[in-house]
C-alpha cells in the first residue's frame, strides 16, 4: 500500500506535469506565425512594389496584434524572381511578389496566358475589376492554382499598360514594325504578339536591357512607362508609341500549405493584407506612369498615341493569331469566353 507521503509526492508531480502542459501548449498557442516575403524590388515608398510589400507587412502585423510577423526581403536578397517562385512553391519563404500573370502561365499555370492576348483591356481600372479577388473568375482561377501548383496568388496588381519603344522609326501603324529586333520577355504569347506584328521578338532579362539596347542588340523593347523611364530608356531609344498592348499584372503569391495551416483568422487578415499591398501598388504605379510620360517627353522622346482605328488595326494585327496560342495552352477554351464577358461589364 502507498504512503500517504507517497502518494502526495505522485499527486505533485502529476499536478507539475499539468502545468507543463499548458504551459507549453499556450507557449505554443501564443507562438508567432512568421512569413518571410521576397520581392525584386527595393525598399522605396516611391517604388511601387516596394511600397506595396510596406504596406502589407504594416497592415498585417497590426491587424494579427503582433501574432503574425512578417519579414521583408527585397531586391532580390532571396535570388531572381524564378528562384523565389520556386522557393514558395517548396516552402523555404513563405510569400513573394515575383513575376507577372504571362511568367506565371509560362511555368506553372497555362490558364494566365488568356491575360496576355494583346490589347484587351482599354484602361487599368478596368483590369482591375476582373483580377481583383472578388471577381467570381479569379477567384476561381486563384483556387484552382492553388490545388494545381502548391501556390496560391492572394492578388494582382495592375503595373500598368505595356508600350513599345524603339530607336529606328515611330511607329503609326502595325507595318512600321516590321524588321524591328524587340527586347520581351520570356513570355510565349508576348513573342507571338511581336512576330505577328512582323518584328523578331528577342528575349532578355530587364537587368541586360539597356545595354542592349545601347549597343544594338535590340532595336526596341516594350514596358509599362514607369518602367521605360526607370530604366532611362529615353538615352538610347528616340520613339515610344502608346499602345497599350498587355496589361501587366504582377501577384503576391504565397504557399498553399502555409496558408491552409493557417487559422481562419490569420487567412482573413494576410488576404486583406495581399488586398491592400495591391491597392497601394495601383496608385503608386498610376503615379509613377504619369510622371514617368512627362518625363520621356521633357528628355527628348517623341510620343505618338494612337487613335482607335489605328489600334484596332494593331488588334486584327495580333489577337487572332495570339488567342490561337493561348486556346491551345489553357485548360478549356471556354476560359477565354469567360475573361471576355468579365471585360465587357467593365468597358
Amino acid at each position: 500500500m502507498l504512503s500517504k507521503k507517497r502518494i502526495n509526492t505522485m499527486l505533485m508531480v502529476m499536478a507539475l506535469s499539468l502545468v507543463l502542459v499548458i504551459g507549453v501548449s499556450s507557449a505554443i498557442m501564443a507562438q508567432e506565425v512568421s512569413i518571410k516575403f521576397g520581392t525584386g524590388s527595393p525598399m522605396d515608398p516611391y517604388d511601387a512594389s516596394g511600397a506595396g510589400a510596406m504596406y502589407f507587412e504594416h497592415y498585417v502585423e497590426n491587424a494579427s496584434n503582433g501574432e503574425i510577423e512578417v519579414e521583408i526581403y527585397p531586391a532580390n536578397q532571396l535570388g531572381s524572381n524564378d528562384e523565389m517562385l520556386e522557393q514558395v512553391k517548396r516552402g523555404t519563404i513563405q510569400m513573394a511578389t515575383s513575376m507577372g500573370s504571362g511568367q506565371l502561365a509560362s511555368k506553372y499555370y497555362p490558364n494566365f496566358y488568356m491575360f496576355d492576348i494583346p490589347y484587351l483591356f482599354k484602361n487599368a481600372q478596368a483590369a482591375w475589376e476582373v483580377v481583383k479577388p472578388s471577381n467570381p473568375l479569379m477567384s476561381k482561377m486563384m483556387d484552382d492554382m492553388a490545388e494545381k501548383t502548391n501556390v496560391r496568388p492572394l492578388s494582382f496588381y495592375v503595373e500598368g499598360s505595356r508600350h513599345f519603344t524603339n530607336d529606328v522609326r515611330p511607329i503609326t501603324k502595325p507595318e512600321d514594325m516590321e524588321g524591328l529586333k524587340i527586347r520581351t520577355m520570356t513570355v510565349e504569347a508576348h513573342m507571338e504578339m511581336v512576330k505577328a506584328l512582323g518584328a523578331s521578338p528577342t528575349p532578355i532579362a530587364y537587368s541586360e536591357l539597356y545595354g542592349a539596347m545601347q549597343t544594338g542588340v535590340v532595336d526596341g523593347q516594350e514596358n509599362p512607362i514607369g518602367n521605360i523611364d526607370y530604366l532611362k530608356a529615353y538615352e538610347v531609344q528616340d520613339y515610344l508609341v502608346l499602345d497599350g498592348h498587355i496589361t501587366y499584372m504582377v501577384p503576391a503569391i504565397i504557399n498553399e500549405d502555409f496558408f491552409r495551416g493557417l487559422s481562419e483568422e490569420h487567412q482573413q487578415i494576410v488576404r486583406e493584407g495581399a488586398l491592400e499591398f495591391a491597392r497601394v501598388n495601383n496608385t503608386m504605379a498610376k503615379v509613377g506612369n504619369m510622371e514617368g510620360l512627362e518625363n520621356v517627353k521633357e528628355n527628348g522622346m517623341t510620343v505618338t498615341t494612337l487613335d482607335s482605328e489605328a489600334l484596332q488595326a494593331f488588334r486584327k494585327k495580333t489577337q487572332p493569331v495570339v488567342r490561337e496560342f493561348v486556346e491551345e495552352q489553357v485548360d478549356d477554351p471556354e476560359l477565354i469566353e469567360e475573361l471576355l464577358n468579365e471585360i465587357k461589364k467593365y468597358e
